[in-house]
């Protein structure tokens, strides 16, 4: 799930609320917003002579040294001289204005819910991204008051004369209700390369009268049961990928199994502890403010540990608090009342890592950059590549938290590399091959079990749905020794009252829940929720279409074998998943249903968790024995002598390859030798290669003669000339549909699907691309060819041949440079039936985060096919001889 950065202080209350509970004192103190409206007096700086008490602030995931000064340009403004350069691959790079004198007298802007000013800025400065500003105060009590976001809107820019243009910006959030003891204004850049000043005038304070949209608070918390183990079929014994597991890690995954065969499913909420949008209010989480209780898992990121969803204070810092300390400390009163945590991890690029300079003398994991997605990551950080040394660092860092919640013998389900069936993240599927993806996640597990010695950890596979079925599931499955927990995410873009999101949901669900059988695993629902507009920031603020959406998802989940069903989390009134309440008796649009969802009986909150630790729960092996290939990779080309590679494991006696030509048939059987460290090796000889011949064919290793891992590979089939500029003429496949499908990853809406064969419908030589799509009204399918950043600088354009469908579904072009994807609307042609060559000049193509076009680095080529209409549209288009041209 794409995350918006979110600064200020999580407001802690010890002590956990009852069920028979009573709106404290200090709530009912807090003043409604039209009480402070009343109050409200504008507040405004016009830097005629000098700062006014403004200074720079700070960054964020800022490279170098920015400088604010005053200036006379545009009768007086503050001048913010600033080089997003350095960070154009990266959606998050902030410089901050500060207004230092509320420091020494609180600033009195009571009532207020609007900062405006101008923005001077040169357009020939920036050739990419976009820019936004953020609005972030604390009170007087050090918490924190205002955390607000907004786009800048450069369409609105005006011309200021001398090339300089000005733009209005403006940010809402609700009325300020106390004196402001810290107040800051940031420009942030996105994805920009934007270089040189800004000018700064008019920053003003003031108040609009706007729709809140809230909602007053009629539904009632009723007290709820705790689970009965008594009445769980608890399993006594359970396959563990760790088998020195704790007996409470053991209990832990006895329980999630038992629970999900019932009716029953657990709530979980990502950052349930660390953030939250009331931050006025005195729960420690949203969740706690509305139903008095905590989800019954929560979620933690890894970002918490860089500082990113986590901040400390200056007092924490001289008392060299780590983020894995304070991290614990936030998390433990839902731990005490029975919840279960899980783990994910936005791991950072580590190529872009290993470009920072060290901090005392450690590397650098700090900002968001998992969706740059250059750099070839997962190869190189595996053992032997040049950032293996990065990667384990950070793996150091995160085991650093998760060895505190052993001490205190609380299980964890780390969840690592999440949504891989994608391209959004660098180890999504069009930037890793299936054998490297499940190679990382060996290791990953490897390491954190058997080199960092932590043994309370249950581990989730969660590719993106939707799944079509078992051996869709299966494609970059790690394998059973490696997974615990098999779950999906998929999220409900842009409901409409009446639509059939639901029923993909539900078949992915029951492929999901046929896989977790097959395999014996625990299955769930590991990310889902609402998705409005294309900001990636879950639920608007108001006007949402379906207000009961997570009582019409508990209604598929529940009859479903699914443990546990998680939403994401809450940042601010910008950016959230669950509802929440702005004063004891006001909150979201969607607050009651959120409070009828805890009443049902089907919902498991913290404070129905059962005891794990009396049940007697012991693991054994998930298997007995287990080995994966690590040398060749998929789908390599094996064209001369070489040393077969595997990692193997477990009570057997003999592991061997086994080399097998295209229809399955053995060639040779070669005995592996061990060697150091648990591998296994053989040598391919050149006799081998010759037996064997020219063949698309696989390596099969064997441990005892039984199969424990099979990867396709090339033999003696040269890779065809290079050709930078050559994305695919369909011809280097020989004939093999298989090759062509591996060449490329999907990307598709639920119910929705993309199938890619080789076709005598083509432009020349042998093979064109069948591209057989199947897509559902409000939903879309797409292919994605990875290009590894290639440089097309000295182009001009793409071009390719098309045979069209007639259809008139929305075509859609697509390529991705510096992280942001740029697009072409083909619709015109898709309602056509003639064979044809498309030229389209880059200049055509459409950043969504409003950047320009960045032909040296061009990370990825898609095509994407959306439904227009509300229609179920079943058809073909034919490509041939996709390429870039001078």
């Amino acid at each position: 799930m794409p995350l918006t950065l979110s600064a200020g202080m999580f407001l802690a209350v010890p002590g956990f609320l009852p069920q028979s509970y009573e709106t404290p004192a200090v709530w009912q103190a807090v003043l409604p917003a039209q009480a402070e409206a009343a109050k409200a007096k504008p507040v405004s700086w016009e830097f005629a002579k000098d700062k006014e008490g403004w200074k720079y602030g700070g960054k964020w995931a800022y490279k170098g040294q920015a400088k604010v000064e005053h200036s006379d340009k545009y009768k007086g403004s503050l001048q913010m001289t600033v080089d997003y350069r350095p960070t154009a691959s990266a959606s998050w790079s902030e410089v901050k204005l500060e207004y230092a004198k509320a420091a020494q007298q609180p600033l009195q802007a009571a009532g207020n819910n609007v900062v405006s000013y101008n923005l001077y800025y040169q357009p020939q400065n920036m050739t990419a991204g976009s820019l936004k500003t953020k609005v972030y105060a604390k009170n007087d009590k050090d918490q924190e008051t205002i955390n607000a976001l907004a786009d800048i809107d450069l369409d609105k820019a005006k011309d200021a004369g001398d090339g300089w243009k000005v733009v209005p910006v403006k940010v809402t959030f609700r009325p300020i209700d106390a004196p402001l003891k810290y107040f800051m204004v940031s420009v942030v850049g996105s994805n920009t390369d934007y270089h040189g000043e800004f000018y700064i005038d008019a920053i003003k304070l003031g108040y609009e009268k706007v729709p809140d949209g809230y909602v007053a608070v009629k539904a009632k918390v009723k007290p709820q049961q705790p689970v009965d183990l008594a009445k769980l079929n608890l399993d006594q014994t359970v396959p563990l990928v760790d088998p020195q597991a704790t007996p409470h890690t053991a209990a832990a995954f006895a329980y999630l199994k038992a629970l999900a065969h019932t009716d029953q499913l657990i709530y979980a909420h990502q950052n349930e502890m660390n953030r939250k949008v009331a931050k006025n209010l005195p729960g420690r989480s949203d969740t706690e403010d509305m139903v008095h209780d905590f989800s019954g898992i929560v979620g933690v990121d890894g970002l918490a540990l860089t500082g990113d969803e986590l901040e400390l204070t200056d007092e924490e810092r001289a008392n060299h608090v780590t983020y894995a300390e304070k991290l614990t400390r936030l998390v433990m009163p839902a731990v005490e009342k029975g919840a279960l945590l899980t783990m994910s991890c936005h791991m950072p690029n580590f190529a872009e890592v290993a470009k920072k300079p060290l901090v005392n003398g450690h590397y650098d994991y700090t900002g968001y950059s998992p969706n740059v997605t250059g750099g070839n990551v997962v190869t190189r950080i595996m053992p032997g590549g040049d950032l293996n040394k990065v990667y384990t660092g950070y793996l150091d860092m995160v085991a650093d938290f998760l060895g505190r919640m052993q001490a205190v013998d609380e299980p964890v389900i780390f969840r690592p590399f999440h949504e891989n069936t994608g391209s959004w993240f660098w180890w999504g599927a069009a930037h890793c091959s299936a054998s490297e993806f499940k190679n990382l996640f060996r290791y990953t597990v490897e390491y954190m079990r058997d080199v960092k010695g932590l043994h309370n950890l249950l581990y989730a596979y969660s590719p993106g749905g939707p799944i079509i079925d078992s051996a869709d599931y299966a494609a970059r499955y790690p394998g059973d020794a490696f997974i615990d927990i098999v779950g999906f995410d998929m999220y409900h873009r842009d409901p409409q009252v009446q639509d059939n999101w639901f029923d993909g949901f539900v078949s992915t669900m029951k492929a999901v829940d046929q896989f977790a059988g097959e395999h014996d695993k625990v299955a769930a629902v590991t990310e889902t929720g609402v998705l409005v507009g294309d900001k990636g920031g879950g639920l608007a603020k108001s006007g949402n279409t379906r207000l009961n959406w997570l009582n019409e998802a508990l209604a598929k989940v529940a009859p479903q074998n699914m443990a546990y069903l998680m939403t994401w989390a809450n940042f601010d009134e910008s950016n959230f998943a669950e509802p929440y309440l702005v004063t004891p008796k006001r909150g979201h649009e969607e607050v009651n249903a959120f409070i009828n969802f805890y009443n049902s009986p089907q919902t498991v909150f913290a404070g129905q968790m059962p005891n794990l630790k009396k049940a007697q729960t012991t693991a054994r092996p998930a298997l007995a024995e287990y080995g994966y290939i690590t040398s060749p990779g998929s789908m390599q080309r094996l064209l001369a002598p070489m040393e077969l590679k595997a990692k193997v494991a477990g009570d057997y006696k003999q592991a061997s390859f086994v080399l097998k030509k295209r229809d399955g048939a053995a060639v040779a059987t070669l005995p592996a030798q061990r060697t150091a460290q648990g591998y296994v090796t053989a040598t391919l000889s050149a006799e081998n290669l010759q037996a064997i011949g020219k063949t698309l064919g696989s390596i099969e290793l064997d441990l005892d003669g039984k199969p424990a891992d099979s990867i396709s590979v090339l033999y003696n089939l040269p890779a065809p000339p290079a050709d930078p500029l050559r994305v695919d003429d369909f011809e280097s496949y020989y004939g093999d549909s298989s090759l062509v499908r591996g060449a490329y990853s999907t990307n598709c809406g639920a119910g929705c699907s993309v199938d890619i064969s080789l076709s005598s419908e083509r432009a020349g030589g042998d093979s064109g691309l069948d591209y057989h799509y199947h897509i559902l009204p409000g939903g879309y399918a797409g292919i994605i060819k990875s290009l590894k950043g290639v440089d097309w600088s000295q182009a001009k354009g793409v071009s390719f041949w098309i045979k069209p469908d007639g259809q008139g579904q929305k075509l859609i072009c697509q390529m991705n440079s510096d992280g942001e994807d740029f697009e072409v609307d083909l619709t015109d042609i898709a309602k056509t039936t003639t064979p044809q060559v498309v030229n389209i000049p880059f200049s055509r193509f459409v950043g969504k985060n409003g950047g320009t076009f960045n032909a040296s680095a061009v990370q990825h080529f898609a095509i994407y096919c959306n439904t227009n209409g509300k229609e179920t549209v079943d058809s073909h288009f034919y490509f041939d001889d996709i390429k870039a041209v001078k």
